[in-house]
């Protein structure tokens, strides 16, 4: 662990691979209304990922590289709107690169309002838009929120440069009492000793557990080289792949032949730093071999409401009619 946190200061300072800035006038935000909030998209950066970042743990093995030579990505943050609080996921990569400050004012969003700012991990492209190019703070009434396991050093260090803001440091991340709006936070560590998910309902804000989802839904095992623990990432990711995952084929006139059991999960959007703008997948498709189709995803279009808390029943909305077949002998003449 001690290597490990030797590491975490020269990370929380390199920019992410291949990150540009975008006009924030031709780059709107993407709104999701939800019961009660509203849930809020920016592309910090746009970013593509070359496939050499990209390796099997412990194997080597490579992917190919896939049309036009690089994975697409993003580099996103999320703003939830509930009431008075207005809580941002990640705060991007600050100046140059990162335009967040930029679309939030354009977006009618004054920086200063915003209460609280939860960080998947300290990453530059995650940390680094807390602060103005001047080197003010870009959120100087927010609360920060990380989890910090204690057996991960650096925590004074972080405290230092952070001395501006409010700070809420939490051993525990599945106990956190202090987060706001009803979040709560799972540990998920891999790409870093401290990476966490967070969670609001039907929403679960996850970091770094994918960098390149063309690559990293078909293929899980395949990890980006800022995976400090490379299988404890893999893990994490399969399990957020298996929260959202069906094995139904896609609808076909009405039916949908299946082979007994379905597995099928009620929708969550899964908020990722680096899923393609909007930065959103609900439902994985997984079927079958036999069935002869590819893995695919859902990227939900803005205005989609987010989904209720996925713990519920799951409502028949399209009448879906599910048929088992089996192959039986043919009829004796």
């Amino acid at each position: 662990m001690k290597a490990i946190s030797l590491l975490l200061p020269l990370l929380a300072l390199a920019p992410l691979f291949a990150a540009r800035a975008e006009d924030p006038a031709t780059n709107a935000p993407a709104r999701f209304p939800g019961d009660g909030f509203e849930l809020r998209a920016y592309q910090d950066a746009a970013q593509s990922i070359p496939p050499e970042i990209f390796s099997v743990p412990n194997d080597g093995r490579r992917p190919d590289a896939p049309a036009g030579g690089a994975f697409r990505a993003s580099c996103n943050a999320f703003l939830v709107i509930e009431g008075d609080r207005r809580i941002l996921v990640d705060a991007g990569n600050g100046a140059p690169r990162g335009t967040l400050l930029a679309q939030l004012r354009a977006d009618g969003i004054d920086p200063a309002t915003v209460t609280d700012v939860l960080l998947t991990h300290e990453h530059r492209d995650h940390v680094g838009g807390l602060f103005r190019a001047d080197g003010a703070p870009a959120f100087p009434n927010a609360t920060l929120h990380l989890w910090w396991p204690t057996n991960v050093a650096g925590r004074a260090a972080f405290e230092a440069r952070h001395a501006a803001f409010r700070l809420d440091l939490f051993a525990d991340a599945t106990s956190a009492t202090n987060l706001p709006a009803g979040f709560a936070a799972e540990p998920a560590p891999g790409h870093t000793p401290q990476h966490c998910f967070y969670r609001k309902g039907g929403m679960l804000f996850v970091g770094d557990v994918f960098h390149a989802v063309d690559l990293q839904i078909p293929e899980p095992w395949f990890c980006a080289k800022w995976d400090q623990d490379p299988h404890a990432a893999v893990a994490v990711r399969k399990a957020t792949i298996q929260r959202v995952w069906t094995n139904a084929p896609k609808k076909k006139d009405g039916v949908v032949t299946v082979v007994s059991p379905i597995v099928f999960h009620p929708p969550l959007f899964l908020c990722g730093a680096h899923i393609p703008f909007p930065g959103i997948i609900s439902t994985i498709r997984q079927p079958a071999p036999r069935y002869g189709e590819p893995t695919s995803w859902e990227i939900p279009a803005p205005g989609t409401p987010v989904p209720p808390d996925p713990d519920a029943p799951a409502p028949d909305k399209d009448g879906v009619r599910i048929e088992v077949r089996r192959k039986t002998a043919p009829a004796t003449p």
